[in-house]
């Protein structure tokens, strides 16, 4: 087949998909993209061909994540995901580098995908888990306490083989309750009720405090808990209920997966133009191919050295749509047997968190 021939096929493959696509070279000028990432970016033509990307994408978040793949040049480093809205449309995007068969980074390439159908369905889904975690959470509170009341022998002396019954009650109530909670949580963060709540939040205040609540748990399990905070931290503009549910995942998940005798260490420091927070431990560490799915909803790593630790797989979610929801980026280190680092990136700008607030009010 000619070459012009070829390259008019390969034009009209590209033309027929339903996701956007665009690619720049290392330098960031625009080299191929297809109509649909056309309409997605509002691009006329070909005449943004051979211009610098920046000159053509009004989205910041979008700009940060292509430049970022750009001149990190990380090896690990395969892709970017997030949500992103442009105009009236609401995209995932992914960035990707494009490397030789030498290795060498030679340009990006960024998939943009409509989520539009999937925001609507997962709207009806997270308002139905609302109604039921509401309806459930009263009568299982009600039902913890009294519980309690009974093995604490308020109402009557309680023998061995009942305590021990109850007590195994107690733990599951426990159990459904905290499930509970992790649901309103997550039902919370997407519905966008972070966006009614906004204010300039001390992150350095937060993760003190987040600290001091965890301090029962390192004791129990005899954890070292080590934090870093640098001097004259730049405030955020975020919600303080949603921070606070992020940090304490981060450092409950880091305690739960570290056994008895081992460190978790929590860094904050300012990195350009955003807060740095690094949460680490000594733990089990995650297996390669379980990293891209720990921040699914409900995923349980399941092996040999997890099988008696509880969770409801929604601890990590919850700390991925808080990061998303702030315009921020996290990142998972991890080798088996030595330990897991997150690291998360909140930006100090207050304006990506300001338009979405005024967008949802209109």
């Amino acid at each position: 087949m000619p070459y012009r021939a070829m390259r008019e096929s390969l034009n009209a493959v590209i033309d027929s998909l339903s996701d956007g696509m665009l690619v720049t070279d290392t330098q960031g000028k625009i080299i191929l993209y297809n109509r649909k990432a056309e309409t997605f970016l509002s691009m006329q033509g070909e005449t943004a061909l051979g211009q610098p990307f920046q000159n053509h994408i009004r989205n910041e978040v979008l700009v940060k994540l292509i430049t970022k793949i750009l001149t990190l040049d990380l090896p690990n480093r395969s892709e970017e995901v997030c949500l992103i809205d442009l105009g009236d449309e609401r995209l995932r995007v992914h960035v990707n580098p494009v490397r030789n068969e030498n290795g060498l980074l030679i340009g990006s390439v960024t998939l943009l995908h409509d989520v539009a159908r999937l925001n609507a369905i997962d709207k009806i889904r997270s308002s139905f888990l609302s109604m039921v975690s509401h309806q459930l959470k009263s009568p299982l509170s009600s039902t913890l306490l009294q519980t309690s009341l009974i093995l604490d022998g308020i109402v009557g002396e309680v023998n061995e083989k009942q305590r021990d019954l109850l007590q195994k009650v107690r733990t599951k109530i426990k159990g459904m309750v905290n499930l509970i909670h992790d649901i309103l949580d997550v039902c919370f963060i997407e519905e966008g009720g972070y966006l009614a709540q906004l204010e300039n939040l001390d992150l350095a205040e937060i993760l003190q405090r987040t600290v001091e609540l965890m301090q029962p748990q390192t004791q129990d399990k005899n954890i070292a808990l080590n934090v870093t905070i640098e001097d004259r931290l730049p405030s955020i503009t975020g919600n303080k209920s949603s921070v606070e549910a992020m940090f304490i995942n981060l450092i409950s998940n880091a305690i739960k997966y570290t056994p008895s005798g081992g460190r978790v260490g929590a860094v904050m420091s300012e990195n350009a133009n955003n807060v740095q927070i690094e949460v680490s431990d000594t733990g089990i560490g995650l297996e390669e191919e379980d990293i891209p799915r720990i921040f699914d909803k409900f995923y349980r790593v399941r092996s040999e050295t997890t099988r008696n630790i509880s969770g409801t797989g929604l601890g990590l979610s919850i700390v991925k749509s808080v990061v998303d929801a702030h315009y921020g980026a996290i990142n998972v280190e991890s080798k088996v047997g030595e330990g897991t680092t997150f690291t998360v990136l909140l930006p100090t700008g207050a304006g990506n968190l300001s338009q979405a607030a005024d967008k949802r009010g209109r």
